[in-house]
């Protein structure tokens, strides 16, 4: 007798690719290649690099056509010496001279704390009062003073640096370095400001009466010297306590 249904052959053999739970297997696809990482903070870094490296080689080539233009200064030579004091000359007065008004508020406050209740009201009553010259009271002592500091202090640190290390030894003053430097800038600092002070006691005098008591640094010298001698007696001593520490 015929048989009216198909087998479970030939159904298996028609559907079993449609069918979902019998699909075969996808093959597998070739490994993809590896990318590698890539991070915005990274690029950023690695260009910074890249531009620093060039700007040092513009900055060592600038200074090398500079050099070449003024010569070469050797290493504690005259020329070294001469250089450090005339830098720290100009540094030093220049800088300081600028500042005078601050400088002028700052001692007439120490004085009379009621005085000026800041530094706007104390420079509009002393320039209408006097002019911008009187809001620049003692800028003479202060640029001759300062001047002769920097150039003592600039100067003298290195000639003190090159002598003690000179006493000390090559071994000694490379293991001491920190020492032997922070003596030379003490004995720079305390010539510097022995220089400094007789400026200094002009200029102080000339900011904290009102009207000045000199019209200028010499006139101002003279006085103090012909009122309390060369030496100026206690009052440069107090100064160069105060400014030694």
């Amino acid at each position: 007798m015929p048989i009216l249904f198909p087998t479970q052959g030939a159904l298996n053999e028609v559907f079993t690719s449609r069918h979902p739970l019998s699909r075969p297997k996808p093959t597998q696809s070739l490994p993809r290649p590896k990318f590698s990482a890539w991070s915005v903070a990274e690029d950023a870094k690695n260009h910074a690099g890249a531009l620093s490296e060039k700007a040092q080689a513009e900055i060592k080539q600038a200074s090398a056509t500079a050099q070449a233009k003024t010569e070469h200064i050797e290493l504690y030579s005259g020329k070294y010496y001469a250089a450090c004091t005339f830098g720290g000359l100009a540094a030093c007065g220049l800088t300081h001279t600028a500042v005078t008004p601050l400088d002028l508020v700052k001692c007439r406050r120490q004085v009379d704390s009621k005085m000026y209740r800041g530094n706007f009201e104390a420079w509009g009553k002393i320039g209408r009062a006097e002019g911008l010259r009187g809001i620049f009271t003692g800028w003479g002592p202060t640029f001759f003073g300062y001047s002769a500091q920097g150039a003592f202090k600039y100067g003298g640190y290195e000639l003190f640096k090159k002598f003690y290390s000179d006493l000390a030894g090559e071994e000694k003053a490379y293991r001491y370095k920190t020492s032997l430097y922070l003596a030379a800038s003490a004995s720079a600092e305390f010539i510097a400001d022995i220089a400094l002070c007789p400026f200094e006691a002009v200029k102080v005098r000339m900011q904290t009466t009102i009207p000045p008591f000199a019209t200028g640094t010499f006139h101002g010298r003279g006085i103090i010297t012909g009122k309390d001698g060369v030496a100026g007696g206690a009052c440069y001593i107090r100064l160069l306590l105060s400014k030694i520490c």
